[in-house]
């Protein structure tokens, strides 16, 4: 492969690719037509030697090829943005750009949708996704482009030198039970909590955190109740003696919502970080970096109770 071969046209129309995941959707972004952004595909997979995008139901999933070009190819692009930019200063009311965050369902709550309130306002034209993900998914996700911010709960450090992370701030776990639940009205003690009956979430950490900090101190949690999601967590708990664990934000959403109520925690507080995850390769985005702003800004501003 020679440089020649490849346009700066290819490049916009593998980065549009490698967001949407859609022929359609990436003509629709581009202005341009389907036919002509297949014609720029077939020329890609010529190019590189690989088909860089399999499909699978109405999407296109990237080949292993595709999510190695993808933080370079997005590199490349933000260098000529940056060079063909005027020298003006970055005004986000005039900004035009779509983000994805992969969250949890509690962080989506707490977090993506103030951010979405406070965009409609600052920045009409800048929009944010939600992909459900956690842990090394969200990593993943980060490289390939499916999302450009993710944002983990874990208090684990992240073996990956390609990924940048600013705390947000720092949350704590509650256990909630239904209204008149047996162990809300007295504290118990760290065996009894141990041995209820508890709902784990998936891709919502909370439990295991628990169960960690539990272990930590010589108690085996009950294997837990293992759930989809929050909405059916939280009927379950409704509806039986079953615990869930949640983060704090969470908490206070359930407690006012669904009248929830608290099981005092017999081994003290327990503290974890939440952080806002991103690649490198958006460190000189300018709206990217706009956008980070207020993230950490919006969740400087939270209240948490503990």
């Amino acid at each position: 492969m020679h440089l020649k071969e490849v346009d700066a046209n290819l490049l916009v129309i593998l980065d549009a690719l490698l967001m949407d995941a859609s022929v359609t959707r990436a003509a629709e972004r581009l202005g341009r037509s389907a036919s002509a952004i297949s014609h720029a595909l077939a020329k890609l997979r010529e190019i590189f030697g690989d088909e860089l995008f399999v499909r699978a139901g109405q999407r296109l999933v990237p080949t292993a090829k595709a999510q190695e070009l993808a933080p370079t190819v997005h590199v490349i692009l933000a260098g000529m943005e940056s060079l063909l930019r005027p020298d003006n200063p970055f005004d986000p009311s005039l900004a035009e750009r779509d983000f994805s965050i992969s969250a949890s369902e509690a962080a989506e709550l707490v977090v993506v949708q103030p951010l979405r309130k406070h965009l409609a306002n600052a920045a009409p034209s800048v929009r944010v996704g939600w992909i459900p993900g956690a842990g090394e998914d969200s990593i993943e996700a980060l490289r390939n482009t499916r999302c450009h911010f993710a944002i983990d709960i874990e208090s684990t450090q992240i073996p990956a030198p390609d990924i940048r992370s600013a705390k947000l701030f720092d949350d704590h776990l509650v256990v909630l039970g239904r209204p008149g639940h047996p162990l809300s009205v007295i504290r118990p003690d760290a065996h009894t909590l141990a041995e209820a009956t508890h709902v784990a979430v998936e891709a919502l950490p909370a439990f295991a955190l628990l169960e960690r900090r539990y272990a930590e101190e010589g108690f085996i949690c009950r294997a837990p109740e293992h759930v989809s999601s929050v909405l059916v967590g939280l009927l379950l708990t409704l509806n039986s003696d079953a615990l869930m664990t949640v983060p704090t934000a969470l908490a206070q959403i359930l407690e006012k919502q669904f009248s929830l109520v608290r099981v005092a925690q017999p081994l003290g507080p327990i503290a974890f970080p939440v952080r806002l995850l991103w690649h490198s390769s958006y460190d000189r985005d300018e709206c990217h970096q706009w956008v980070r702003g207020e993230i950490a800004g919006l969740a400087a501003g939270r209240a948490i109770e503990t």
